[in-house]
């Protein structure tokens, strides 16, 4: 689809987080910008103990003896070309480890409704990564077998025996080059500008697998400064790290869909195509240089899980009209979050959410609204999106993606007081009535036909 690569090129400097699938038996890799989804599946069950060559006897499987909450992070640092070892050690200290996966378990537990935590096991490895190379997906793949070969052994990346067991994964950081910041001299140059890669299991859940990722994360210009988890260089990695282990736990990107012609919806046309990571209000799009976390979607919670049934609304049927309220995805409320409807015609089920301005994330660098060209433009207010199925070919199974709004689309992601959004069938009619002041509800009509 060549959508898909024309448009990402836009944001490689920006947050252009790739995911990457590996069989177990013979590790593959695919790119974003197009091709067939290949997925990484640990074969590993929930009661295997493993011996690693390197790290002494691990453990029991972790899994086997705590609920499905916790997930368990072993840690590798990779030292960057141009860096020694001890210079590394400065810039991403054992704390600093520490600190960033607080954070980041902080992060998710918060989204998950204290679900899903991360807590690291073993001791945080150093690794010297030869030339330190990572300006190909193939090199930062080896940086990963490097980082893993310190915790279950050499050989564990094609092995069925070794390597992450359920609700375990494998983290490597890599800090970022001197310069490399929003507004930097070397902006979005470390590792070509790719500042994060995740394995992705075949099926989401908060039971997952497990896996690993390659994060960017710390780096001299952050360790140099008095407080450097004010930096962008250690920020960062918060976000990256949260949307890699996502990545682990089933998630697809978040993003944009859209088809040609005035009734945009089925996506089921051969003119349609998805943008993925284009969304940045969406931890699993793209942070566009944010500072703080974006949220996980509704959709994205729901396919983990992890959504509470309060804040969910299910609404079909074959003919008449439905009044539906929606309110916004971060207040604390029982009412629905996430309302979702069906296509009587089509089967097709649509996600609407509302998303208004979160107060602990800005965007200096991409301000909201946000244009990513003249054919989309990011809005806060209230999305009607697809999570594509299994059998999907206009994006990668899982992928969620807006559907745009109005005559040709005009591509923008929210809807306005009044419009009417009709899928391609023509069966299924969602209507914005208002909008309350500070988008903190919103009422749709919904017409079955």
């Amino acid at each position: 689809m060549s959508w898909r690569s024309g448009i990402i090129g836009v944001v490689a400097g920006a947050l252009l987080l790739v995911d990457v699938g590996a069989a177990a038996a013979s590790p593959e890799v695919r790119d974003p910008h197009g091709g067939t989804p290949v997925t990484w599946e640990s074969s590993v069950d929930s009661t295997r103990a493993v011996r690693s060559a390197n790290n002494g006897v691990r453990a029991l499987s972790q899994a086997a003896r705590t609920s499905k909450r916790v997930h368990t992070v072993q840690v590798a640092v990779a030292t960057p070309k141009g860096m020694t070892k001890s210079q590394v050690k400065r810039y991403l200290r054992d704390s600093d480890v520490d600190r960033l996966l607080s954070e980041v378990s902080s992060y998710w537990r918060e989204q998950s409704g204290n679900r899903i935590t991360f807590v690291r096991t073993g001791s945080v490895q150093r690794v010297s990564t030869g030339d330190g190379a990572c300006r190909s997906t193939k090199q930062i793949v080896q940086q990963v077998k490097r980082g893993g070969a310190k915790h279950y052994g050499t050989g564990w990346y094609t092995s069925s025996t070794r390597g992450p067991d359920r609700r375990a994964h494998l983290v490597v950081l890599y800090p970022y080059r001197s310069g490399d910041r929003p507004g930097g001299s070397r902006y979005a140059t470390t590792c070509g500008g790719t500042i994060g890669l995740g394995s992705l299991p075949s099926k989401a859940g908060r039971d997952s697998p497990g896996g690993w990722t390659f994060s960017l994360a710390g780096g001299p210009d952050g360790a140099a400064s008095k407080d450097r988890w004010k930096h962008q260089q250690y920020q960062r990695g918060v976000a990256t790290l949260a949307h890699e282990l996502g990545h682990n736990l089933g998630l697809e990107h978040s993003g944009v869909g859209w088809c040609d012609g005035v009734a945009d919806g089925g996506f089921r046309s051969d003119d349609c195509g998805a943008a993925e990571g284009m969304d940045p209000l969406d931890l699993m799009g793209a942070d566009f240089a944010a500072t703080g976390v974006p949220a996980l979607s509704g959709a994205q919670q729901r396919h983990l899980g992890v959504l509470p049934s309060s804040e969910q609304r299910y609404v079909s049927g074959s003919s008449g009209s439905r009044t539906v309220l929606l309110t916004a995805r971060d207040r604390d409320t029982k009412r629905p979050t996430l309302v979702r409807v069906r296509d009587p015609r089509s089967g097709s089920v649509y996600e609407i959410e509302l998303r208004r301005k979160d107060p602990d994330v800005r965007y200096p660098y991409a301000r909201i609204p946000y244009r990513l060209d003249r054919a989309y433009t990011v809005r806060y207010g209230v999305t009607v999106s697809r999570v594509a199925g299994g059998s999907s070919t206009w994006a990668y199974p899982g992928e969620h993606l807006i559907v745009p709004m109005g005559r040709e689309s005009n591509r923008r992601s929210t809807m306005w007081e009044g419009q009417t959004f009709t899928t391609r069938t023509g069966g299924l009619k969602i209507s914005l009535v208002n909008v309350s002041g500070g988008m903190k509800n919103a009422k749709l009509k919904v017409t079955f036909r």
